[in-house]
C-alpha cells in the first residue's frame, strides 16, 4: 500500500519492489508520522460538480483512498477556465497533500487565454496524464456533406455562409474549430459561441448552426440516432466507439490534433519520494479493468504509465502548439 512508503530513500526503494508486485497492505494497518500518506489528501477539481473531469477525479479519488487507507476529499474549485483551482494546488505546499485533476484547460488553453498567467503550466506541476477525451466534427445531417475533405471544399466554394458552434469564447471547440479552418487553407466560417456545451449542441443538431467540435460521450446518442453525422475524428487514432468515422489524418488534415487531456498533478518541488508513490498508486488505478471500461464508456482513452517526464513534454508541445492558434483568434478569458 503506498501508506507503507517511507519517506526514505532507502526503504522506498525496497517498498517500490512490494507495490510493483502488487503487494498493497489493507487500509487498517498503521500508518507513522513519517510515513505518507499518514493523514487526508484533498484532490482539487477545478471544474463544477456533475462534469466529465469531476466524474473522472472522483472515480480517481475513490481508487487512491482504497489504496492508501486515508480519505481522499474531492474540493470543487471552478472559475476562469479551472485556473482558480490550479493556481491553488500550484502554490499549495509541496507534500503530497493537494493534488489537483486537470485538463488541457488547466494547463494549456486558459492560462494562454489570460493577460497574465496565474502559474506556469508545466514547471509548476508535477504531472501524470491519466486519461485523453478526443473531439469529433461533427454536422448537422442536413448539411450537403458527408465526409471532412467535401465540408472543406463547401466551405471553400462558400466563404462566411456557414457557421460552427462552440461552448464559449476560448473553449476548446472554439480553438479547435480556429484550427480546423487555418489548416484546412483559412477557410471562413461564423464562430457562434454560446454559454456552454449544451446549448451549442442544440444549436447544431436544430440546424441553426452546420458543424460543430465536441466529445463523443457528449454527441455519441445524437449520431447513433441519425440526428448528428460525424465527419472524422481529431485524433491519430479511430475510435473503438465508432471505427466507421475516419481521423482528421486519414481526412487530409492530419495537423488537426484536437483533444481534452486529464492530468493528476502535484506542486513543483514535491520530494521524489511522494512523487513516485504517487506514481505507483496512480499506475494501479489506471490499470483496473473496470475503470479503464467505465472511461470507455465515458469516451475517455485511459492512460496507464504515469509518467511525469512524458507528460510535461506533452503539455508543453501543447502550448506551443496552442499559442499561435489563440493569439490569432484575439480571444482572452479576463
Amino acid at each position: 500500500m503506498v501508506q507503507e512508503v517511507i519517506m526514505n530513500r532507502r526503504r522506498l526503494l525496497v517498498a517500490g519492489g512490494a507495490l510493483a508486485a502488487g503487494a498493497f497492505l489493507g487500509p487498517a494497518a498503521t500508518v507513522a508520522q513519517d510515513k505518507y500518506p499518514a493523514k487526508p489528501i484533498r484532490l482539487v477539481v477545478p471544474f463544477p460538480p456533475g462534469g466529465p473531469t469531476d466524474v473522472f477525479g472522483r472515480r480517481y479519488g475513490e481508487r487512491l483512498s482504497a489504496l492508501v487507507g486515508q480519505p481522499v476529499v474531492i474540493e470543487n474549485k471552478a472559475g476562469a477556465g479551472g485556473t482558480i483551482g490550479a493556481d491553488l494546488v500550484a502554490k499549495s505546499k509541496p507534500d503530497g497533500y493537494t493534488m489537483l485533476f486537470g485538463s488541457s484547460s488547466t494547463q494549456v488553453t486558459s492560462p494562454l487565454l489570460m493577460p497574465t498567467m496565474p502559474y506556469h503550466p508545466v514547471k509548476d506541476f508535477v504531472l501524470f496524464i491519466v486519461g485523453r477525451v478526443p473531439m469529433v466534427i461533427a454536422a448537422n445531417p442536413n448539411l450537403p456533406v458527408k465526409t471532412l475533405p467535401e465540408l472543406v471544399a463547401l466551405l471553400k466554394a462558400n466563404p462566411d455562409k456557414y457557421r460552427y458552434s462552440s461552448s464559449g469564447m476560448g473553449s476548446i471547440n472554439h480553438l479547435g474549430g480556429e484550427l480546423f479552418k487555418m489548416k484546412a487553407g483559412n477557410l471562413s466560417a461564423l464562430h457562434v459561441p454560446y454559454k456552454g456545451n449544451s446549448p451549442a449542441l442544440q444549436a447544431c443538431l436544430s440546424g441553426e448552426v452546420d458543424f460543430m467540435l465536441d466529445t463523443f460521450g457528449t454527441s455519441f446518442s445524437h449520431y447513433k440516432s441519425g440526428k448528428l453525422r460525424y465527419l472524422a475524428i481529431c485524433d491519430e487514432k479511430r475510435s473503438a466507439l465508432a471505427p466507421e468515422v475516419p481521423t482528421t489524418g486519414e481526412s487530409g488534415l492530419p495537423e488537426v490534433q484536437v483533444l481534452t487531456v486529464n492530468p493528476v498533478a502535484l506542486p513543483a518541488g514535491t520530494p521524489a519520494d511522494i512523487v513516485t508513490a504517487v506514481a505507483e498508486a496512480t499506475r494501479r488505478i489506471m490499470a483496473d479493468e473496470k475503470l479503464q471500461s467505465d472511461l470507455r464508456s465515458m469516451s475517455i482513452d485511459p492512460v496507464g504509465d504515469a509518467d511525469p517526464a512524458k507528460s510535461a513534454a506533452y503539455f508543453t508541445r501543447e502550448i506551443e502548439r496552442w499559442e499561435p492558434i489563440i493569439k490569432a483568434t484575439g480571444a482572452r478569458l479576463e
